[in-house]
């Protein structure tokens, strides 16, 4: 009879060193694709913001809840766009020379530097 408790035991933390060893792997490839979606997100703003520089448009309205995940912030300065989550920062260029920032929860109105319709 203690064969087969001892044998039950030995199954059950067999398991549980697997489940550990797997979470473990699940989280590191987690980590590596938000970190991979964050450098395309940060990519695809920079791109953004370079369309918007060169197009006809006054105004751009960025919501930070429709474009960034949460606890994120966007720091746009001299050519630069960085995606920062307190602890890791993603950075793209772009050619719009402005300066502002965006988090989560805030609205940014961006005017271009030169209005077209003002000449």
């Amino acid at each position: 009879m203690i064969e087969f408790t001892l044998s039950r035991v030995t199954l059950c933390v067999c398991g549980v060193i697997l489940l550990v060893a797997v979470t473990g792997v699940v989280q590191g490839v987690y980590d590596m694709d938000r970190s991979d979606e964050d450098d395309h997100l940060v990519q695809r703003i920079g791109y953004l913001l370079d369309v918007f520089e060169s197009s006809e448009v006054d105004e751009l309205i960025l919501d930070g809840s429709m474009i960034l995940p949460s606890e994120y912030q966007l720091y746009v300065h001299d050519g630069f766009v960085e995606l920062s989550n307190g602890t890791k920062t993603h950075v793209a260029l772009t050619g719009y020379q402005g300066e502002f920032v965006l988090s989560y929860d805030g609205i940014e109105v961006i005017t271009h530097r030169t209005s077209l319709q003002s000449s």
